[in-house]
């Protein structure tokens, strides 16, 4: 993972194709390179692709500590509410807490469609909750390296190398938010994860798919990806299920 935010696959993107949209969040300490394969692939299949850069994110770790919850579920509101004003429908589509954040978005609006890449709804690791406690014992950890995993863009692999212990308190809270009101969400749902995703629970596709209340609930899974299945091996198979759920639910 690299922390060289300058880079413009590391840049939020607007790319313009046609009057269906999907607006593309990332996950915790990310940036938006780890949406941009799936932007791309969108854009040429015909939709309008937009991927933002959550608060605090892209910069040091030092301005992630000073954002929030709050902050991120706001900015995500704020570029739906944006693009809602300007392309005919919205669709939303995020990765890990990312996903979390595009389902709160989807049980408060009416996006077309919801597209969920590995969302954190439960963690694989207990340690996550712990964090209230961990965050005084080690303020930052580091990250699993990506070095080494085959037929992985690490051209677009962006984001912090340390996780901010104290923040994991602020994905928690969105993820019990997400959790508890999924019965309100009611758009066509799709949701991506791989077998072995090293970051998200096994059960979590169960869980949002008996959780929404939507008439169209699919899931996806794919074999030989890690969390981040949007840069991983299984990418193409991953965005031809996306553009297809796009072009039955997006439009």
């Amino acid at each position: 993972m690299s922390e060289n935010f300058s880079h413009p696959n590391a840049q939020p993107f607007l790319l313009e194709a046609g009057e269906d949209a999907v607006l593309l969040i990332h996950g915790f300490t990310g940036a938006p390179g780890h949406m941009r394969v799936i932007g791309e692939a969108v854009q040429k299949a015909g939709f309008t692709a937009r991927g933002i850069r959550l608060p605090g994110h892209g910069e040091t770790v030092e301005k992630m500590m000073q954002s929030g919850a709050q902050q991120w579920l706001d900015a995500c509101r704020e570029a739906y509410q944006e693009m809602c004003g300007r392309y005919r429908h919205v669709s939303v589509g995020g990765l890990s807490m990312g996903g979390i954040l595009a389902t709160l978005l989807a049980e408060e609006f009416e996006p077309a469609c919801l597209v969920l890449f590995a969302p954190a709804m439960k963690y694989r690791s207990q340690l996550n909750y712990l964090s209230p406690v961990v965050k005084y014992l080690c303020p930052t950890l580091r990250w699993p390296s990506n070095l080494g995993r085959k037929d992985f863009l690490y051209e677009y692999d962006y984001g912090y190398e340390k996780i901010p212990v104290r923040k994991v308190e602020d994905m928690t809270h969105l993820q019990r938010k997400a959790c508890a009101g999924l019965a309100a969400v009611t758009c066509p749902t799709l949701v991506i994860q791989s077998h072995k995703d090293e970051q998200v629970h096994i059960s979590v596709p169960e869980i949002v798919t008996r959780g929404v209340s939507s008439r169209v609930r699919e899931i996806c899974w794919v074999d030989n990806s890690s969390h981040v299945c949007t840069i991983g091996p299984d990418r193409a198979y991953v965005c031809a299920r996306v553009i297809d759920f796009l072009r039955r639910y997006g439009v």
